[in-house]
């Protein structure tokens, strides 16, 4: 790594996954990003967020920067100018849920900056004070990183540490050397979801929906998976595979993407709140009529998979730019038939965002087809279960879509009443 110590960003080559975001960003029409939607229990000023804002680029050398393409072809982070961030307000009377979906189409410029903010006063569909929308690439904001991110915003200046973190290296470079390479990140042939609607990439969008479980039933749900020495994840993973029977040419079988966070992993570890692209992905498989006889085996079943996959810690293939462009053109193909896999499920579990923050929803934009859905689920305060339910359209209908999120909402119910 290179750079002055005295000067906000980072200087140094993409790693694979950063460059893989990078390249994907560009891949696709709407851009590789990641969006999260903090509904406030309080007032939130513009003011407060620009100078919220400059604090996070002082403290996190990855926000603080841009992606540039040298001569080489090679992508690197370089610092960017200041003021970079955008800090936009929506008009008066604005719905957030319209606001988010505009966040989720409307890419970035990441040769810019890598992130982007909007306060949403009074939003119309929420009876809350505000609802504040932060919007970044991949390779900038992971679900952890967002959390991190939406936490520093909201707080008071005086409760966040000013000192600056170091210039955190590429994840790849912490990894150890014995890391076997990744997993094959589709299911078997004859497990794949059908597309509902073939669709060419450039004309695929992303739909997106929010839903949340009371906390009587979150607290039950937790509860249960204590007592059946399993997990709160891998129970909604039971949850997602159960609700399978809304969307039409379904198999019994279900192909999870679970990302996972390595900054504890790696050596040496890096700090918790530190922000940027640092997570891993396990594969996991489940059987449908399991889930549906037995939830409470088949859980602890795909929680035995995460730790497995989670111990071997995964090392990327050997790679350079002409590698991730060639994995890019399979990923994104225009012809897509069927999904890789069918649900992307990523469990932030109970997020630390202070009383200031009452719901909190998070999803990251997939045009590309690799899932059919992707869910999220945060628990902020220990409090309701935040659902966020995204789909690439026309892949998925929203109809579909939208049953699912409702039946994956009755599942979590049953499995916690039960």
């Amino acid at each position: 790594m290179t750079g002055d110590a005295d000067v906000e960003g980072l200087d140094r080559p993409l790693g694979f996954t950063e460059a893989l975001c990078a390249r994907w960003y560009d891949a696709i029409p709407r851009g590789l990003q990641v969006v999260a939607a903090a509904l406030c229990t309080r007032p939130v000023e513009r003011e407060d967020l620009v100078v919220a804002v400059e604090g996070i680029r002082t403290r996190h050398r990855a926000a603080a920067s841009r992606i540039a393409e040298g001569a080489d072809g090679r992508l690197r982070y370089v610092p960017a100018e200041p003021a970079t961030v955008t800090v936009a307000v929506a008009p008066a009377g604005a719905r957030w849920r319209d606001r988010y979906a505009a966040q989720l189409t409307v890419p970035l410029d990441l040769s810019r900056a890598l992130w982007r903010v909007e306060l949403v006063p009074s939003p119309a569909d929420a009876a809350v004070p505000a609802v504040v929308l932060v919007a970044g690439g991949h390779t900038l904001l992971d679900g952890i990183s967002a959390t991190t991110v939406v936490r520093e915003l909201l707080h008071e200046p005086d409760d966040i540490a000013i000192t600056a973190g170091p210039r955190l290296p590429a994840m790849e470079d912490l990894l150890p050397d014995s890391a076997p390479p990744a997993a094959p990140g589709l299911s078997p042939e004859s497990d794949r979801w059908p597309v509902a609607r073939p669709a060419p990439s450039a004309s695929r969008t992303y739909g997106f929906a929010d839903r949340t479980v009371d906390h009587e039933t979150t607290s039950r749900l937790q509860t249960r998976a204590h007592a059946e020495q399993t997990t709160i994840g891998a129970l909604l993973g039971v949850a997602c595979t159960r609700a399978r029977t809304v969307v039409p040419g379904a198999s019994d079988s279900l192909g999870f993407n679970v990302p996972y966070d390595v900054r504890p992993r790696v050596s040496p570890p890096l700090p918790a709140g530190c922000v940027g692209a640092y997570f891993g992905r396990a594969h996991l498989y489940t059987s449908g009529p399991s889930c549906d006889r037995e939830p409470w085996s088949a859980a602890r079943d795909l929680s035995a998979q995460l730790h497995a996959e989670l111990a071997a810690m995964a090392r990327p293939p050997a790679w350079n730019d002409g590698a991730i462009r060639a994995l890019l053109a399979d990923l994104c193909r225009d012809d897509r038939a069927s999904f890789d896999l069918g649900v992307m499920l990523t469990d932030l579990g109970v997020c630390e965002l202070g009383p200031s923050v009452s719901a909190f929803f998070v999803t990251t934009v997939q045009t590309t087809g690799v899932e059919a859905l992707v869910v999220s689920a945060a628990s902020p305060a220990g409090g309701e279960l935040c659902l966020g339910i995204g789909w690439p359209r026309p892949l998925i209908g929203d109809d579909t879509a939208r049953a699912y999120a409702d039946e994956l909402v009755a599942q979590i119910a049953r499995l916690a009443h039960a």
